[in-house]
């Protein structure tokens, strides 16, 4: 009885629970634990996806839980059929500037990124400010970087911060910070990148994120790789994540960026195998959307790094098929050229350069500019290559990138142990009869090496042997 009123004197939903626990244990009973939409939020914010799962499995026929479906559908996808269909809605309209989530839900199934990124306008312009409003400007911005406009959101982040600045919630604070460090990478902005993950965490600990960890973690590993500081991307991949993070769109971040930084370290096989295994999530999810994550890209540069050109060109082309003119566009434009014909490079090169331009990619662009000035040069044509080379040089200085490799088998990629161990000897400048000395093998056994690496590795002489095999 006493329970009871204070239950109703109170419209505050947590503390007419805590206040009904208190009475409970006053008089010495127990009672059944009362679960909301906000407590199975929080559970699947903190990985407790199995007690979650269950909750929302009970309580999807009474349709309870129907304020939890979007955001189940835009967080775990993979439990989307434990939360109400959403409604048919023929058409969009902000009535109280709180549809973020459900924008972003619709991109999620319906793939329209025209219509997506009008109504992520609409609600970033109609969204009040205040505490209820801040999800809701969230998942606007995300819905604008998911559908690969994130030149979009970075307009929108820096006025809004602004504004939500004083009375922000620290989660949501880190949050917004996340999202600008994500907008960063996806414009090149390397260093700008690295000092949003940074205000990311200084606003919340590492500790207090949930499964939301890996996107600050992911967008600082990427930009340390990009950085070219390889120890410290090495040191934010070894801070704990929660397994349920990988049922969540925050894990395909999180793949993505560790398979670049594997990359970047030579580990290519480990590296497509989390390329591949983010894509074999989002098609399982029916959110293989290369805004999301261009994991057929990742992949693309570790099939390159391995020397499969056959395989790097085909999932090229099956990317080009699925982008629009965009930044993912551009960059796989750029990775097709390097599975052409030498005299075939600059045409899809200036194609690249084009499209990123459009897009505003300082980092892209500096990499396809310096393949096109690489592709030029072996075709002797010096002036273009001079004029490619400079221009790549100053975008990389403007957003601290460092040079990359060209994409392409990595220096010994498909040679055998055997090989690769006459290429590093042959590399030191030493005789085949040397060479021959210190393997133990015969002298025409190092010659028969020699030709097969010079095949592989396309030179003609011991001197054009990469120093990488040093």
């Amino acid at each position: 009885m006493i329970r009871e009123l204070f239950a109703d004197a109170s419209a505050d939903e947590q503390f007419s629970a805590k206040v009904a626990t208190i009475v409970d244990e006053w008089l010495g009973r127990s009672r059944p634990e009362i679960v909301t939409p906000s407590s199975v939020r929080l559970m699947l914010l903190r990985g407790r996806t199995r007690e979650a799962a269950r909750h929302l499995r009970e309580s999807r026929d009474a349709g309870s839980f129907l304020e939890l479906a979007d955001w189940v559908r835009c967080w775990y996808p993979g439990l989307s059929g434990l939360v109400p269909s959403p409604p048919a809605v023929p058409s969009f309209e902000v009535s109280t500037g709180l549809e973020g989530l459900s924008v972003l839900a619709a991109y999620f199934a319906g793939h329209d990124s025209a219509a997506a990124v009008a109504r992520a306008d609409q609600v970033l312009r109609a969204c009040p400010m205040g505490e209820s409003g801040l999800e809701s400007l969230v998942s606007a911005l995300a819905t604008l970087v998911y559908a690969d406009r994130a030149d979009l959101a970075a307009r929108w982040c820096e006025p809004l911060l602004e504004q939500t600045t004083s009375h922000c919630d620290p989660y949501w604070q880190g949050a917004f910070a996340a999202i600008r460090a994500e907008t960063a990478i996806r414009q090149g902005r390397v260093k700008d990148a690295e000092r949003c993950a940074r205000n990311a965490f200084s606003h919340l600990p590492m500790g207090s994120w949930g499964v939301a960890l890996g996107t600050p973690l992911a967008a600082m590993t990427i930009a340390k790789t990009a950085l070219g500081k390889l120890e410290d991307a090495a040191r934010y991949l070894a801070v704990p994540v929660l397994d349920a993070m990988f049922q969540t769109p925050v894990g395909l971040h999180y793949l993505n960026a560790r398979g670049t930084y594997r990359l970047a370290a030579g580990a290519a096989d480990a590296a497509l195998a989390d390329f591949l295994a983010c894509g074999e999530f989002m098609r399982g999810w029916g959110i293989d959307l290369p805004g999301v994550a261009a994991w057929r890209l990742g992949a693309v540069r570790a099939l390159l790094q391995l020397g499969r050109t056959g395989e790097a060109r085909r999932l090229a082309e099956e990317q080009l098929a699925r982008a629009e003119h965009t930044r993912t566009r551009g960059i796989a434009l750029r990775l097709r050229a390097a599975t052409l014909p030498l005299t075939e490079r600059p045409e899809a090169l200036e194609q690249a350069v084009e499209t990123l331009q459009s897009v505003q990619d300082t980092l892209e662009l500096a990499h396809a500019l310096a393949d096109a000035g690489s592709a030029y040069s072996e075709l002797g044509d010096g002036p273009r290559a001079r004029a490619a080379e400079r221009r790549s040089r100053q975008l990389l200085r403007s957003c601290g990138g460092s040079p990359q490799e060209r994409p392409g088998p990595a220096p010994g990629a498909g040679l055998s142990e055997a090989e690769r161990r006459v290429a590093t000897l042959a590399a030191r400048g030493q005789t085949n009869r040397q060479i021959s000395g210190e393997l133990f093998v015969t002298v025409s056994t190092v010659e028969q090496h020699l030709t097969r690496i010079y095949r592989k590795l396309g030179v003609s002489r011991r001197a054009d042997l990469p120093v990488f095999l040093d």
